[in-house]
């Protein structure tokens, strides 16, 4: 059988369900109407499946081209490695944070490591730290939805608290967009957060060895061999209902189905097909930010923490730096050492379109304040990476919160990062997501008559 990763044939015409975007969410959607005896056909633009999940290689061994982890808590990612037999492949290995401020990195583990935080007064310090245990005993159900990080943010944290640590971090992912995300949102970081501390002994995440990628590619494989018809490098350019059938159109071909299930962005799905106005609207209002991901190859070690935030802003937005070798040793690639300098950017704004050495020119400052010895000398491979639907943003008073998968066209249904609110974008989020919207394609295909394996 040959890899799902380069299968690329598009010969079949017909099929009960296409799926359209092979991201894990599009894989697990397959998955669940092919079990439910279904003919399903996955088509993904790009030459392999995974989505934001895929590999480069380093020193012969795969890496994501966007740094994941694994948290204790995301059952249905641990459940899929046993699955596909790699579980041997999971290791759980503590990944230190650190914050860098004023030149200098503190440590940012534990409630001690806060209290410890000298670039805040003491009594501002109890306050962030007593802001988190109401976010997490406040944070659930809708309440939260009505009111933005902006004003309330302040009033949880502490003026002191939130401007140093919050608010930088808040706009480094979503811009000028910051002060109206959900305060719902936020919360459910800090819990995802505090329930991976509370599951783990220590600060503990998980990994895969070779990563995610490598885990997306046994699916479709898997999937393969199930009978699903997987097609990857073909991008879908239109998509129109002709009776009871879905005609979906690609170069070199046409597939028709009773249903489509499109795994994509809303701007990517309202491009290719004319959608209701009311489904339209909604999509029009989420806004997104796109993710520009550099990863360096060095020659030698940088710092001490896997995870560094940058509270004090650079000129390109630099978020965070990230090393991976801090975290999988250096070893398991040829002996180089792996940062990433994550960005999340306005798309047609300057970071977007930033080269290799503009964005290291703008993060030599923050590189240097984490290891004085820095030179660019030291970087020996660079691999960076772009994806324009990466960050829906959570505004308040936005649709999020009640976007449906049904987009109102008989047999259509959607799936993106959007729909997995408050939580923020995420394997198991993903693998979650493509089980609900193949229900409910299940549940539609059932009532208009279309049996498994009737195409």
């Amino acid at each position: 059988m040959a890899k799902a990763a380069a299968k690329t044939d598009a010969s079949a015409k017909s099929a009960d369900v296409v799926v359209i975007g092979g991201g894990m969410a599009g894989l697990a959607a397959a998955d669940s109407l092919t079990r439910a005896g279904f003919a399903v056909h996955l088509i993904e633009a790009a030459p392999v499946v995974g989505g934001l999940g895929r590999s480069v290689v380093v020193g012969g061994e795969e890496i994501e081209a966007y740094y994941h982890h694994i948290f204790p808590q995301d059952r249905e990612t641990r459940d899929l490695i046993g699955r596909l037999g790699r579980s041997g492949q999971l290791e759980w290995r503590r990944a230190s944070t650190g914050v860098l401020h004023g030149g200098r990195v503190y440590p940012f583990n534990s409630a001690l490591d806060l209290l410890q935080f000298r670039p805040l007064p003491f009594l501002n310090r109890v306050r962030l730290g007593f802001g988190a245990v109401v976010a997490l005993i406040l944070g659930r159900g809708r309440r939260l939805e009505t009111v933005g990080v902006g004003e309330a943010g302040p009033r949880w944290f502490g003026r002191s608290g939130y401007d140093l640590l919050w608010r930088p971090l808040l706009e480094g992912k979503f811009g000028a967009f910051a002060p109206r995300v959900t305060l719902a949102w936020l919360a459910a970081r800090m819990r995802q957060r505090a329930n991976a501390r509370r599951r783990a002994v220590g600060d503990r995440l998980g990994y895969v060895s070779g990563g995610i990628g490598t885990i997306a590619k046994a699916y479709g494989e898997e999937l393969a061999r199930a009978g699903v018809r997987i097609t990857t490098g073909v991008e879908v350019k239109s998509l129109a209902c002709d009776g009871d059938l879905w005609r979906v159109g690609f170069d070199g071909g046409q597939v028709t189905a009773g249903a489509v299930v499109a795994c994509v962005s809303g701007e990517v799905l309202a491009g290719i097909v004319e959608l209701p106005d009311s489904y339209r609207r909604m999509i029009d209002a989420i806004p997104y930010r796109g993710v520009s991901c550099l990863l360096l190859e060095l020659d030698r070690r940088l710092g001490r923490h896997y995870w560094v935030n940058l509270v004090q802003r650079t000129e390109l937005a630099c978020l965070a730096v990230i090393e991976h070798t801090n975290f999988i040793p250096a070893e398991r690639y040829g002996g180089r050492h792996l940062v990433y300098l994550t960005h999340y950017v306005k798309v047609s704004g300057r970071a977007w379109e930033a080269g290799v050495d503009e964005i290291v020119g703008a993060a030599e400052g923050s590189l240097r304040a984490i290891n004085p010895g820095f030179e660019r000398s030291w970087i020996v491979g660079t691999h960076l990476s772009r994806d324009r639907w990466a960050q829906p943003v959570p505004l308040v008073g936005g649709p999020m919160a009640v976007l449906p998968v049904d987009t109102g066209l008989a047999g259509l249904f959607h799936a993106s990062l959007a729909h997995v609110y408050p939580d923020d974008r995420g394997v198991s989020q993903a693998l979650k997501l493509g089980s609900r919207v193949a229900s409910e394609a299940e549940a539609w295909l059932r009532r208009a008559g279309i049996r498994p394996g009737a195409r």
